[in-house]
């Protein structure tokens, strides 16, 4: 499940590194998940066949069904930025309308799942055990830093990177605001990491199930739903009570930089919205494009 999230995730991060790329990075998504997919299970040539199409149908269907309802949230974004402050609420409000998008895309996905799994092989499904440790242990080395010290460096330092792009320059004292925000809420990067495994087990479960086992369509795209819900709202109730304290903190951090910003820094803002709006609004008009 998780690997369908993270290339959609990577595609939208790179799109917002230059707005010149949004079209391009948009309209090349099916090749560009193909391509990631094909990392992780080594596609035949007829697998690929089989899969391209259905990359292709989602893709149609997220621009003629979802890019309106981007476009509708990143102009209730540029009201929420023109504010002088918003609550931290109002900042949770528009995170959960992409997360709702994003499950509504996750169900888009569910036929091409059960469509391609019964393809693979064994030595697929052994490749993409591989891929998935190798996945883990990069997320380990990356967030799992020696102490909570340098973990909050790593944090500040993405978390500033975000900021930037969004509000332009910070200065020095929205800089230690930031540090003092996230130091009041530390990671549990051993949690994340359990967390992690755990969805890692339950996606080659998953797979396997839908490769070996002789079930219905209706009980595939169940198998597939409750793994997607699985997803969502992890079983652990250590690390869902976790997550969703992290995802308080940071609604609240978003509120608090907010108000710290100037009126120049809120034009960036709403400039850099306004970016996305209009190319977003471009690639959902040209359903033709590619």
């Amino acid at each position: 499940m998780r690997f369908i999230q993270t290339v959609f995730i990577l595609l939208l991060a790179c799109s917002i590194n230059s707005c010149g790329l949004v079209k391009t990075a948009y309209n090349n998504a099916p090749e560009a998940l193909s391509w990631w997919l094909d990392d992780y299970f080594d596609f035949t040539a007829a697998q690929k066949a089989v899969l391209n199409p259905a990359l292709h149908r989602v893709h149609d269907w997220h621009r003629q069904h979802q890019l309106p309802s981007y476009i509708n949230t990143l102009q209730d974004l540029q009201t929420l930025v023109a504010k002088e402050q918003f609550s931290p609420n109002e900042a949770c409000e528009k995170i959960d309308q992409f997360r709702d998008n994003f499950h509504q895309l996750q169900s888009e996905f569910i036929p091409t799942i059960i469509e391609i799994a019964p393809l693979l092989t064994d030595k697929q499904l052994q490749y993409f055990h591989r891929k998935l440790e190798k996945r883990a242990l990069k997320w380990k080395s990356e967030w799992w830093q020696g102490t909570p010290e340098e973990q909050l460096s790593v944090r500040l330092e993405k978390t500033e990177d975000l900021a930037e792009k969004i509000y332009g320059d910070l200065t020095d004292s929205q800089r230690t605001l930031l540090k003092q925000n996230l130091a009041k809420t530390p990671a549990d990067p051993a949690l994340s990491y359990a967390e992690i495994l755990r969805r890692n087990k339950d996606v080659e479960q998953i797979v396997t199930a839908l490769h070996s086992q002789s079930l219905s369509q209706e009980g595939k795209s169940q198998l597939v739903k409750d793994g997607f819900e699985r997803l969502q709202n992890s079983p652990n109730p250590a690390y869902e009570a976790y997550s969703n304290q992290m995802k308080k903190r940071t609604c609240e951090i978003i509120a608090d930089l907010h108000t710290s910003t100037s009126n120049k820094q809120k034009l960036h803002a709403n400039d850099w919205l306004e970016g996305y709006i209009v190319q977003f609004s471009s690639l959902s008009v040209n359903t033709n494009a590619r």
